[in-house]
């Protein structure tokens, strides 16, 4: 048997072991890279899905708002349309909408209000615009999360858009020509919704 041919030198071997573990390196790289990628689209898929929800809903409320005042049990009647200048929140009486049984078209008062603190817009509905009982009004159900901020337009032909309403000498029961509600997403940026009422 000759020098030469006797198998691998341990320089050799270290050489050998020192490139698979390069390339072993550089695969498990790769597949961390790509869970990692995978599990971000799943969460921006997740997040694109619950905010078009959420928009679909308060497109929903929006288009469906009628010219009524709100009685809640016990105070005085509230605006149709209610959204205080310089206020994360509105509210508004819908018609038209569903009822529980599926059969016949109710009205209802919605609010939509940020929590500036925690970044979340809840909406939270009375089955009525005369309830009886303030044990009616649904809980805050979480629509939109990481919202800096909500604000609420009204537009009509006199003054065009103006934030807040109603205007000081209106009736409870007169509504916009439009209503323009903003929200400006921590990540997204400014999503706008716009309605047009008449």
């Amino acid at each position: 048997m000759s020098g030469r041919d006797r198998g691998l030198t341990l320089l050799e071997l270290v050489v050998v072991m020192a490139i698979f573990a390069v390339i072993a390196l550089i695969g498990a790289q790769v597949i961390a890279q790509a869970v990692r990628s995978d599990a971000r689209m799943a969460e921006t898929s997740e997040a694109s899905a619950d905010l078009a929800y959420g928009l679909a809903l308060l497109r929903n409320d929006l288009g469906a708002a009628i010219a009524l005042p709100f009685y809640p049990p016990g105070n005085l009647p509230l605006p149709a349309f209610d959204a205080p200048a310089r206020q994360s929140r509105f509210a508004l009486s819908l018609g038209g909408q569903p009822g529980f049984d599926g059969a016949s078209p109710v009205q209802a008062r919605v609010t939509w209000a940020l929590n500036p603190v925690t970044g979340v817009v809840t909406r939270q509905h009375w089955p009525a615009l005369i309830p009886g009982d303030v044990r009616l009004e649904s809980p805050q159900v979480t629509v939109f999360e990481d919202v800096t901020s909500l604000t609420v337009e009204g537009y009509d032909a006199a003054d065009g858009w103006t934030v807040g309403y109603p205007k000081p000498d209106a009736d409870t029961d007169t509504l916009p020509d439009a209503i323009r509600v903003t929200l400006d997403h921590r990540t997204l940026g400014m999503i706008a919704t716009v309605v047009a009422l008449r």
